[in-house]
């Protein structure tokens, strides 16, 4: 049998082929932290593995990723490569951190984590920017992250991502099949090995988590609705002073349509490694 593990006729490939290949290969579900808590060369995302492949590989990689410096005085190389379309951007401790400069960071992050607990701080904020539209232009999905699980056998859920960002952690999304399969298959092999680990269940933690984002996105929607009519009202008198006045509610046709502006809020555990 021929060795699977090398690809001769590669460099003879065009080049548009084998940056679509190092793309492809770029890992998938690192958790890039920030939080205005925590020492920047603490929570950076080292560079992916492929980045040490050639000169090629690496610019591809670093024309995906978000490459800054966060020198210390033990390491006066210290970056975090964060892939805005790969990698999840967790927000703790602070946000929107105005003595920091993330928006590089908000620009490209597609995914984003926050803490389900926080309602009146970080998600709340986040709200508001996103129905404002002044931050995360790519943003698709924002997991409420309800539970937060540290295990040894944290290469079980990822097994495509190396032991370098083992410490970083990743997400599992409760309302994925896919990962929802990972862990119903980590219980089976925890029972083999005579553990008990506990999960908890989609239909308990979403139910509460819908019920208290909805409340909120109403209520930031309304904000933005008198806002708005406020500033409207200052400038024409098309929309009469009762507008002001007005609540809207979830059924409301404005309301409705800037909902879908919304990314989808999806209940998440993280699972953290140990190092």
């Amino acid at each position: 049998m021929s060795d699977l593990s090398t690809f001769s006729p590669f460099p003879r490939l065009p080049i548009e082929i084998r940056r679509l290949i190092w793309a492809h290969a770029l890992p998938r579900g690192r958790v890039q932290l920030f939080a205005k808590s925590v020492p920047w060369e603490d929570w950076r995302l080292y560079p992916p593995l492929i980045a040490r492949v050639c000169h090629e590989s690496r610019e591809v990689v670093q024309d995906f990723a978000v490459v800054r410096g966060f020198p210390t005085a033990h390491d006066k190389h210290n970056e975090t490569w964060f892939i805005g379309s790969r990698d999840v951007l967790e927000l703790a401790s602070g946000y929107p951190y105005p003595l920091s400069n993330p928006e590089p960071f908000f620009a490209t992050a597609e995914a984003l984590a926050i803490n389900a607990g926080d309602f009146r701080g970080d998600i709340q904020s986040v709200v508001k920017d996103l129905i404002g539209g002044t931050r995360f232009p790519s943003v698709k999905i924002v997991y409420l992250v309800a539970e937060q699980i540290s295990t040894a056998y944290w290469p079980r859920f990822r097994p495509d991502l190396t032991e370098q960002d083992k410490g970083n952690g990743t997400i599992l999304d409760l309302c994925d099949s896919g990962d929802l399969k990972s862990i119903e298959e980590y219980k089976a092999w925890a029972r083999s090995q005579e553990m008990s680990p506990v999960f908890p269940k989609r239909e308990e933690v979403e139910i509460p988590l819908r019920a208290a984002l909805d409340e909120l996105i109403v209520g930031e929607l309304n904000a933005y609705w008198h806002f708005t009519a406020l500033e409207s009202q200052n400038t024409t008198t098309i929309q009469g002073p009762s507008q002001l006045h007005h609540i809207l509610n979830r059924d409301d046709a404005w309301v409705q349509q800037q909902w879908k502006r919304l990314p989808d809020f999806r209940p998440a555990l993280l699972v953290l490694g140990w190092t």
